[in-house]
């Protein structure tokens, strides 16, 4: 398991219940306290926030957990603050990341998706999903890798996304 990197914030804190959500059939309050800092009201501020985000979390008394009604996201429910509205756009934005970010090209696939988006708002999107887990580097120099027979080109974004449910940084050391 990777070595956690210090405090959590409440963006990686959101985007990585949002992962489990996505990787596990389901995600009870116990799960997320046990692989993550915070509280049962933390826990469910975050997914009130991703419901707000379109993400479509409904929980299941039977299973006592919630559950990814399904991987589609609804029309974003916006606040009428305008700083509220503003990190539902960047959290609907880095959920975007997250679920469909190729692994070579990154930065062409994102400024196909993700139109309007400054060159600087993508780095600073590809360094929170750094912080919790994924790979996502920008080649200076063209390596090739002999095994797979291909060369890399130089001055583009790779991506390794993390694999596995409970593999990312910002989850809790197993003792």
């Amino acid at each position: 398991m990777p070595k956690q990197t210090g405090e959590v914030n409440k963006t990686q804190r959101i985007l990585s219940v949002y992962y489990l959500l996505t990787h596990c059939q389901e995600v009870s309050m116990r799960e997320l306290a046990n692989q993550l800092p915070g509280s049962k009201k933390t826990f469910s501020r975050d997914i009130a926030l991703l419901k707000q985000a379109g993400v479509q979390v409904v929980y299941s008394a039977k299973r006592q957990a919630f559950v990814l009604a399904q991987k589609r996201r609804n029309a974003p429910d916006f606040p009428e603050a305008k700083s509220k509205a503003r990190y539902i756009a960047k959290i609907i934005r880095l959920l975007t990341v997250m679920d469909g970010i190729p692994e070579e090209d990154c930065d062409v696939w994102y400024m196909q998706t993700i139109p309007g988006a400054a060159k600087r708002t993508m780095q600073r999107d590809f360094a929170v999903l750094n912080s919790i887990g994924f790979s996502i580097n920008y080649e200076r120099e063209a390596w090739n890798m002999h095994d797979a027979g291909t060369d890399v080109p130089p001055r583009h974004y790779y991506c390794d996304r993390p694999n596995g449910a409970y593999v990312l940084t910002t989850f809790k050391m197993e003792a």
